[in-house]
């Protein structure tokens, strides 16, 4: 395992490569770093590729979903999906949109579009989108030096679906760079939400005809 230090803001990391079709897992326990990872990936993937930022949370300069629809829409975009358990754990999801949805992301890459979502764990993530994913980063605790705070991400590779992830390198991305890419307190307002579920049927049902 190697030792690398995080590259300055709008900046990748030697081994961050990703292009359209990666789905990229973001791991760790609530306020670890994690959210904080998958914006920060979201954002400078986007500028870099040329590419739209669409996420089911506020973050700058990124479009919101908050339907299937909207994601079987998606094209020429980076992805930032907070807490995809939220989404995957409900029973919308058992919806035929859904399936649909699920076979539909094995085209993302034609589609130009990369995933990156976060969750708790790898171990819990749904099986249909564990198998997709093929970088992890698992959050790893944080530190303070000379007044300033750092989170501690480990990045492993996940190259042949059977869920034993390989680590390759840690690394510590100082916070107070990337403080304001997201609205942190989102989901605490009643009528915020994470899930991205089946559109709305219409309220208005169609007219019966008489006769």
């Amino acid at each position: 395992m190697n030792v690398v230090s995080a590259d300055p803001p709008l900046r990748l990391l030697p081994f961050e490569r990703y292009y359209p079709g990666a789905f990229v897992g973001v791991f760790g326990a609530l306020r670890s770093g994690k959210t904080l990872m998958a914006c920060r990936l979201g954002l400078v993937l986007a500028r870099s590729l040329g590419l739209d930022l669409v996420s089911n949370i506020p973050v700058l300069g990124a479009r919101r979903v908050t339907t299937l629809d909207d994601l079987a829409a998606l094209r020429g975009a980076v992805l930032v999906w907070d807490e995809v358990q939220v989404s995957l754990d409900s029973r919308e999801w058992a919806s035929e949109a859904a399936r649909c949805l699920t076979r539909d992301m094995i085209l993302w890459g034609k589609r130009g579009v990369i995933c990156v979502y976060t969750s708790p764990s790898f171990a819990t993530v749904d099986v249909r989108l564990r198998r997709l994913t093929q970088y992890v980063y698992v959050t790893a605790g944080r530190f303070r030096r000379s007044g300033v705070d750092y989170a501690v991400y480990r990045w492993h590779e996940h190259p042949y679906a059977d869920d034993a992830l390989v680590e390759r390198y840690r690394f510590a991305l100082r916070l107070d760079a990337w403080y304001g890419v997201y609205d942190t307190l989102y989901g605490a307002a009643p009528g915020d939400t994470l899930a991205i579920l089946p559109a709305p049927a219409s309220a208005l049902a169609p007219a019966r005809r008489r006769g």
